[in-house]
């Protein structure tokens, strides 16, 4: 137990010291295709609120993934209106280079999600598990418990390096949206 809580500690604290280095940016509102390989985006308000659901639908056609994180009401459970504050990073594979040529991953490309203030959070690891296995693009999901006050990390572990595009629709505000491009 106290390791696991120290592995969350030391996760914490090195996703808030990669946030204080690099700038951060404004959400986008507008599900736009401009894929990005790296980065950090804020978002949300000051409220709490609750994290009920993330679903996710294949886009073969078009090639890519969405992600969708629903957040609902703290009290009443009233879905999409309002979204507590988080942040998106992109975190790019650690990659090592081989003698003979070519590189490996030593650690796989991911998507780390920050909420803050979240009151109840309704995902369950084997929910995690099932959604993560139908995808063609993540390997892993991952909700760590709350560290203080309802803040929550999720991390999305990617099978190889995607490039992703996140927004918060500007119509439906309790909505985080992330898609995963196949086309790397």
């Amino acid at each position: 137990m106290r390791l696991a809580f120290l592995s969350i500690f030391s996760l914490w604290t090195s996703l808030n010291l990669m946030a204080s280095l690099a700038p951060s940016m404004s959400i986008p509102r507008d599900a736009s295709r401009k894929y990005l390989t790296d980065g950090i985006f804020d978002g949300g308000r000051a409220i709490r609120a609750n994290l009920e659901a993330l679903r996710f639908s294949k886009h073969p056609k078009e090639g890519y993934e969405r992600w969708v994180f629903d957040f609902s009401d703290a009290s009443t459970r009233t879905l999409g209106s309002l979204a507590p504050q988080f942040q998106v990073r992109y975190i790019k594979a650690g990659k090592i280079a081989k003698p003979e040529g070519g590189y490996q991953t030593v650690e796989p490309a991911r998507i780390v999600i920050t909420l803050k203030g979240i009151s109840k959070n309704l995902l369950s690891r084997t929910q995690l598990e099932k959604i993560a296995r139908k995808s063609n693009l993540v390997k892993e999901i991952v909700s760590y418990p709350p560290i203080e006050d309802g803040d929550i990390a999720i991390e999305i572990i990617l099978k190889d390096s995607y490039p992703f595009y996140t927004h918060q629709p500007l119509k439906n505000e309790g909505r985080l949206v992330i898609d995963l491009s196949q086309n790397s």
